[in-house]
């Protein structure tokens, strides 16, 4: 197991030198941090979203890259986006650890919502065209609507699984930054809240069953281009690209009513890897049962976090199950924002470096695709 929470000696020696707590000049003097960049990138089905890129203050070239995801919906009357709670605090805090940090809004979410740049392909396409036309406000009007509010969407909850085209949109823009040198998707880590997480493992259900690297023509046969998961390939595929998602952590994890448990747990079931490849780790607030529950759920019956021998399956590392002491009932991104009393943030960052560390020496690689992909719903048990 992993000792990732262990004190490292060097502040055990500082502190009996009596500096702990007072900054030497070096210490003293952060890193600077860019402000972040504001950028736009495309689904697969003609939306274009908004997101912020974080630069890395360390080796910006190979440096790794973190994905943060708020909970989609509203709380109470208000609606969240990726400014909702302290996500900007913890992009800094990784900034200066070496990690290029992205954050986005959802489809329809934001204040400025997300623009529909291609009508005949949105209201159109035949993977999430039926799911626009049933859960979307104004979908049979003769002048189509040309952007996306949260207000139009009829159910959210039920509307929820198209957010799986929006994290391939984030996958794909990320890997054109990788091309061109700017970071390395070899090493992509996620960091989500509530209902994110489920979102999140969905997600990675679907990358292991997609090409790392742009199929060739001759690999896709008849078709022109990759078009979307899971399609075929000739020779089938080699390396996955789900062997890039290194790790992930998931505050107070959430699951929605309508999702049967036997349909989130055939994810990881059907794609076993995940769960030795991605190390994942469950946090919740000291008082919050349901968080506890609900991370319980994820950790042992989902990723079988007890083991099972008969399958060949080791068990996880305790420690991934983590209980925020002093929060009481916090949740989601409330855990973030008091790190000098919760240490939420601190806790994060030594999970993500006890994982770097095994993986800083993965290269970059070009991935070569050119538009991002759609993905089949039906295929991981959304109707």
């Amino acid at each position: 197991m992993r000792r990732w929470l262990a004190v490292p000696l060097v502040f055990a020696v500082a502190a009996l030198l009596g500096f702990l707590g007072r900054p030497t000049p070096a210490a003293a003097q952060d890193p600077k941090i860019d402000p972040p960049v504001e950028e736009t990138f495309m689904t697969a089905d003609g939306l274009q979203l908004r997101g912020l890129f974080h630069k890395s203050v360390k080796d910006p070239a190979t440096a790794p890259v973190v994905i943060l995801l708020y909970a989609p919906g509203k709380d109470k009357d208000k609606e969240r986006d990726m400014n909702t709670g302290d996500w900007a605090g913890l992009a800094n805090r990784l900034a200066k650890e070496g990690y290029h940090v992205f954050r986005f809004d959802w489809r329809a979410h934001g204040k400025k919502g997300s623009d529909i740049k291609d009508t005949d392909r949105f209201w159109g396409n035949r993977y999430t065209g039926a799911w626009n036309a049933r859960w979307i406000v104004g979908a049979g009007k003769k002048a189509l609507k040309s952007d996306l509010y949260l207000k139009d969407i009829k159910d959210p909850i039920r509307y929820a699984p198209t957010l799986l085209l929006d994290l391939a949109a984030v996958r794909a823009h990320l890997d054109s930054k990788n091309d061109s040198g700017e970071l390395n998707t070899s090493s992509i880590y996620l960091i989500g809240a509530e209902s994110a997480a489920t979102i999140g493992i969905a997600w990675m259900a679907t990358e292991w069953m997609r090409p790392a690297f742009a199929p060739s023509p001759n690999q896709l046969g008849f078709a022109p281009r990759y078009e979307f998961v899971p399609q075929a390939i000739n020779g089938g595929i080699v390396t996955p690209a789900g062997e890039d998602l290194s790790g992930a952590v998931w505050l107070s994890a959430a699951r929605p009513n309508n999702l049967q448990e036997s349909v989130i747990k055939n994810w990881i079931s059907r794609n076993i890897k995940i769960r030795d490849n991605t190390h994942m780790m469950f946090m919740y607030g000291e008082k919050d049962r349901k968080g506890r529950n609900e991370a319980d759920f994820f950790f042992n019956e989902v990723l079988v976090g007890k083991g099972n021998s008969r399958l060949g399956l080791a068990p996880l590392n305790e420690k991934y199950l983590h209980m925020v002491k002093g929060a009481d009932q916090l949740t989601g991104v409330g855990l973030l924002g008091n790190d000098k009393a919760l240490k939420t943030e601190s806790t994060i960052i030594e999970f993500l470096a006890a994982i770097q560390k095994e993986r800083a020496k993965i290269t970059r690689k070009q991935r070569n695709y050119t538009a991002p992909w759609y993905i089949n719903l039906p295929s991981f048990g959304f109707n």
